[in-house]
């Protein structure tokens, strides 16, 4: 019994998910920080858990989308399809005559060292979503959010989820079998599963505000390099002057280098969602035409 009670409540809050506590804490605690410099009042707990938004029927939508999202990972849908460490594994055995030896380095920069491609990666994954018709009712789901938690996180399309993980997990294992192999052919298979957990956890850690209402801008300089909360929020944004730019998941590095950054000035009054007539089933905020229309629209443009 508490092995299966363990299980689910890794299932639920594990740290490879943006809602595990210890990330929560570290949020609510930089919330609490940008509620004192921002002058705020009404209390601190009534600003950070405003009915308006934990009750809307999109957040209510998106807590569905998320234990859709586990039930899949429960069924081990997730682990079959991920295909990061074999491939890498896999990239790193036939790649020749290393340059550098993995011994020689530490874990923490070795770690790093293949955390800038895989967040690469992912920009160009988020960035092709939008760029290409085919595949955008699917991640049109995830934009069709009007309200911002933590658990919009996982307001993805299961066909989403699935794409992703093919797609991101192979790029991320090339990636990182072109680097190990360089460093040294014959890095393990559980050396690689390990820093692929450590980037997973990095990357949930750096996220918890993404999604949210909380404004919080690190400034000119800083967001050429890192993205922040605020710069993830414009990305949502319905304003047109905001749409298609900010893909980047942890670093601004990329959109910086690709034309597509938007730096914070000042503070912005957002909407989010969508607003196009093409997307008013997604805009319905129910469960079956959320599903079913991305489907629907796929068919018919494929």
């Amino acid at each position: 019994m508490r092995d299966t009670l363990a299980d689910l409540y890794d299932l639920l809050f594990g740290p490879a998910l943006v809602v595990a506590p210890g990330y929560l804490a570290v949020a609510v605690a930089v919330a609490w920080i940008v509620y004192l410099r921002q002058g705020r009042t009404g209390g601190f707990r009534q600003w950070l858990l405003p009915k308006r938004i934990w009750l809307h029927r999109s957040h209510l939508i998106d807590v569905e989308l998320f234990l859709l999202s586990r039930v899949m990972a429960a069924f081990g849908l997730v682990s079959l399809l991920t295909l990061t460490t074999a491939v890498a594994a896999w990239v790193a055995s036939i790649v020749p005559e290393p340059i550098l030896k993995a011994e020689g380095l530490s874990p923490l920069l070795l770690a790093f060292l293949l955390w800038l491609p895989t967040d690469f990666a992912i920009y160009w994954i988020h960035r092709i979503y939008h760029i290409w018709g085919l595949i955008w009712p699917l991640h049109a789901v995830h934009h069709s959010a009007e309200v911002l938690t933590p658990i919009t996180t996982y307001r993805q399309h299961p066909l989403a989820n699935v794409l992703t993980i093919l797609v991101q997990s192979g790029m991320v294992g090339l990636v990182q079998g072109i680097l190990l192999g360089t460093l040294s052919p014959g890095t393990e298979i559980a050396t690689i599963a390990g820093i692929n957990a450590f980037l997973i956890v990095a990357n949930a850690g750096l996220a918890a505000l993404h999604h949210s209402h909380v404004w919080l801008s690190y400034g000119p300089v800083l967001e050429h390099i890192l993205i922040s909360p605020a710069q993830h929020q414009i990305h949502h944004s319905q304003n047109p002057a905001h749409h298609d730019l900010n893909y980047g998941t942890s670093l601004a590095l990329w959109d910086w280098m690709f034309g597509t950054l938007y730096v914070i000035r000042g503070p912005e009054d957002l909407v989010f969602g969508l607003t196009d007539d093409i997307e008013k089933p997604l805009r319905s905020q129910r469960l079956w035409p959320i599903l079913w229309d991305p489907v629907r629209r796929m068919l018919r443009l494929g």
